[in-house]
């Protein structure tokens, strides 16, 4: 299980970790409604692929701030998706 990087160097360690692999990504999601007696809830499991990434790309990507509040170290709805 991948954090949120706590530094550049982690990042750049996750980066790099994932650079060039496949990993699975789950998304949960839970909806409690007032006055039901159970919440409804689903669970999403999607499979992303890295391209293979140098040096000089992950600290690009890293340079934009973008890894540090992402579980993973990366933001596929943004600047992640060009990795």
């Amino acid at each position: 299980i991948l954090e949120k990087p706590a530094d550049r160097q982690a990042a750049q360690a996750m980066l790099s970790h994932l650079s060039g692999r496949a990993h699975e990504v789950f998304t949960g999601v839970v909806v409690a409604v007032q006055g039901r007696d159970s919440p409804s809830w689903f669970v999403e499991r999607t499979e992303v692929t890295f391209s293979e990434l140098d040096a000089a790309e992950i600290d690009a990507y890293i340079d934009t701030g973008e890894p540090f509040d992402k579980a993973g170290g990366y933001g596929i709805q943004s600047k992640g998706s060009l990795l």
